[in-house]
């Protein structure tokens, strides 16, 4: 028996990327730099995939292409944690000109799977054809899930839109499935005046799920809103940190679960593992005790004592002080991801 055991883990292996998405929650909208190499981590996640299971795990960044040595750790993570499902989590940008390599390890090891993240609808044809290309002999194409239903949140949001553009003589529409039992004029006047249909929501929202010959998986997910990260920009060009009630900060966070494995170390979150490396390079204006809230956070060592071993894992569901550094109200953007960096001058 391992130690302990975690639903979901990623792997970030780079601050680099290729986009500039508003809202980033990595902060690799920024001319940020680094990387990590496989070959100087892999000793230490071999000693914790001794320690700890994982349900299932993702590598990421950045864009993880850009890291040279990716796909050692895409193979290398597979085998430490064997049958265990996992996803390269990339862009797509850089895939036409991917190695021969990264084929290779997905043919070779069926549980794992290449996630696409657009970042911005109008990627979505050419990343398409990308896929076809790079996949082989005959491809199945389907959208998943296949109802717009069964969508994170939809119900709720589908009575929201329909209550805002409902004239007051029309009937109830609480559920996606009473859409056909509409009159066709009102379906007519929602689709082309109000944009607003299943087929329309379905074609903005499902995912693509793309499996050739060799039983090789992508997925492609439009994923063209974030929830806004924790830089705020000052009137005077300064950055700085949100200053929130960290419970309800929290409460409302889409990586709480998130859990980041980062130069060998685990962590709550992404941003409080990058906090501190973000300070370094581009320097936040914060007081000296905020400063020295995100660097007093100590991730979990694979050396660390069974005991604090296990409280760390049991309490990783909670809110930390430093979630007092996210927003606590929600602010979603689309995103319009291009490869013009946010200007910002770096320390010297």
């Amino acid at each position: 028996m391992k130690e302990g055991s975690l639903p979901y883990a990623e792997f970030y292996i780079t601050n680099i990327c290729n986009f500039n998405c508003s809202g980033c929650n990595r902060f690799n909208n920024y001319n940020f730099s680094g990387f990590q190499r496989w070959e100087d981590f892999k000793d230490i996640y071999a000693r914790w995939a001794d320690r700890l299971d994982l349900g299932r795990w993702g590598i990421l960044g950045g864009e993880p292409f850009i890291n040279p040595t990716y796909i050692d750790w895409l193979d290398g993570i597979s085998d430490l944690w064997p049958g265990v499902p996992g996803s390269l989590i990339t862009n797509g940008y850089y895939l036409s000109n991917a190695d021969d390599r990264l084929y290779e390890v997905f043919r070779r090891k069926p549980h794992l799977r290449l996630d696409i993240g657009l970042h911005n609808i109008s990627r979505r044809d050419s990343v398409l054809s990308d896929v076809k290309n790079w996949l082989h002999g005959n491809i199945e194409i389907s959208r998943t899930p296949e109802n717009i239903a069964e969508l994170p949140g939809m119900i709720q949001r589908w009575k929201e839109s329909y209550n805002k553009i409902k004239d007051v003589a029309w009937p109830e529409c609480t559920h996606p499935d009473e859409w056909a039992s509409l009159p066709e004029h009102i379906r007519n006047e929602c689709e082309l005046l109000h944009n607003f249909s299943p087929e329309i929501i379905a074609e903005e929202r499902l995912e693509f799920k793309l499996v050739d010959s060799n039983g090789v998986t992508v997925t492609i997910f439009h994923e063209n809103f974030f929830h806004q990260g924790a830089i705020i920009h000052n009137k005077n060009g300064s950055i700085t940190l949100h200053n929130s009630d960290p419970e309800k900060a929290h409460s409302i966070c889409h990586s709480k679960n998130c859990h980041h494995f980062m130069d060998g170390y685990l962590y709550k979150c992404g941003a409080v593992a990058l906090f501190p490396e973000f300070d370094k390079q581009f320097e936040l204006t914060l007081s000296d005790s905020r400063r020295e809230l995100i660097n007093k956070y100590l991730p979990l060592s694979v050396d660390s004592s069974n005991e604090v071993f296990y409280n760390f894992i049991s309490n990783l569901e909670n809110h930390i002080p430093q979630c007092t550094c996210c927003p606590d109200e929600y602010c979603i953007q689309e995103i319009h991801a291009d490869t013009n960096k946010v200007k910002l001058r770096k320390k010297k």
